[in-house]
């Protein structure tokens, strides 16, 4: 008992001396660390607390090998993105490109524009649902009212403070999300120590699929890990080297996070019922690690929504602003957003929708790909074309996107 009050007090106490370190002025000013809060704040809001049940319901024990070789695709698409930012991006704003390669470009960033107003709607909605049901409130209205409330709170700080009050969201958020993710990962550390020095083993019961289908579903937990791209409509603020250096930050971060924490979580993970599976369940499942992690698992549930969809917001916003050639301001862009977010919420069903925003952002991903490729055919001059090796790898990523665009299925 005694051990159980000090594991709790210990971990209480790595969450407040990871906000104080986090919150430090001197990182707080830091512009890498600003610029990388966006991608930052998009990649590990999408999913990081579904991530580790989600994989083990497709592929039990091989869980850790699926999420590594996700986290490496989004990786090599991130490099992709990367490789636009230099090079094509800058020919595109001197409006040098080639009609062909522009056309790529501006049909991706239109798709886009979709898949960031479906996601800031789905991301809130969640949010609003769970904390309503937390307290015990299961209303379908007032579950729209309160997502409403956050998307239009968002859109007045955007309009108002710009990208730099989006930002200021974002840090609260995020400093809030990742020293609850630290203390977590602890908690289930100390606890799998634990279960690896008993004599359990771990067993998952989950619906057994051909390789085939779990393949699909795999493709779809790929869109869980977006939210890299968002670097690329920074440009009002970031240079493009300070972007891809963020960027390339976050992705890594991110990844590492992901990797992890899929690893701690499976000895709570197989004692969810991952046929039926449940938020409340992953939540209250972690109580066994400790006492206080479920509470803490309910904040960054909340926080990682919140971040998510602001950061989404400030992608949309300065893409709108490129695609308009700066005739809509990046403000705009961020109301933008928010009304058509506002319009799904009250509309539609965001959960049969979100099938179509995680196509969306493949599509995205799939242009950028060819955008990079059809660049360095008709645009790139002779001393800087991309390797044979790029060029390879670029092919391989089409592929694989074509196959997510065309194939992939939500988990079951």
């Amino acid at each position: 008992m005694e051990s159980n009050i000090i594991l709790n007090l210990g971990l209480v106490t790595i969450v407040f001396l990871s906000i104080y370190f986090l919150s430090r002025p001197k990182l707080r000013n830091n512009k890498s660390w600003q610029a990388m809060l966006t991608p930052l704040s998009s990649i590990v809001g999408s999913g990081f607390l579904i991530m580790a049940p989600l994989i083990a319901s497709i592929v039990g024990l091989f869980s850790p090998f699926a999420v590594f070789g996700i986290v490496v695709l989004a990786y090599g698409i991130g490099h992709v993105i990367r490789f636009n930012i230099l090079h094509v991006e800058p020919r595109s704003s001197k409006g040098t490109l080639s009609k062909g390669t522009k056309e790529i470009e501006y049909l991706g960033n239109l798709v886009l524009v979709l898949a960031y107003m479906v996601a800031v709607s789905f991301y809130l909605s969640l949010l609003s649902s769970f904390l309503l049901n937390y307290f015990g409130i299961s209303n379908l209205v007032y579950e729209r009212w309160l997502t409403t409330s956050i998307i239009a709170f968002i859109a007045i700080i955007g309009y108002v403070k710009g990208l730099s009050g989006l930002e200021k969201l974002e840090s609260i958020s995020m400093t809030i999300q990742l020293s609850i993710v630290i203390a977590l990962l602890i908690g289930l550390g100390i606890y799998g120590m634990t279960f690896l020095s008993s004599d359990e083993v771990l067993e998952f019961t989950y619906t057994q699929r051909p390789i085939s289908t779990q393949m699909q579903m795999l493709a779809g937990a790929l869109l869980v890990v977006q939210g890299f791209e968002t670097s690329r409509f920074l440009g009002e603020k970031y240079s493009p080297e300070v972007r891809v250096k963020s960027m390339r930050n976050a992705q890594i971060i991110s990844g590492i996070l992901y990797v992890v924490s899929v690893i701690l979580f499976m000895p709570i993970v197989q004692k969810i019922d991952l046929i039926h599976m449940e938020l409340a369940q992953i939540i209250e499942a972690t109580g066994s690690a400790a006492l206080v992690l479920p509470l803490m698992l309910i904040i960054a549930a909340l926080m990682s929504q919140f971040s998510a969809a602001v950061a989404d917001t400030g992608g949309g916003g300065g893409l709108l602003n490129e695609n308009s050639n700066g005739r809509l301001s990046s403000r705009l862009g961020y109301v933008g957003i928010a009304i058509s977010a506002i319009l799904l919420v009250w509309a539609a069903n965001l959960m049969e929708i979100i099938t179509l925003a995680s196509r969306a952002f493949a599509v995205y991903y799939l242009f950028q790909t060819l955008l990079a490729l059809f660049y360095c055919y008709k645009d790139c001059p002779v001393r800087s074309r991309m390797t044979l090796l790029n060029r390879g790898v670029y092919m391989l990523i089409s592929i694989v996107l074509l196959y997510v665009v065309f194939f992939a299925i939500p988990a079951e």
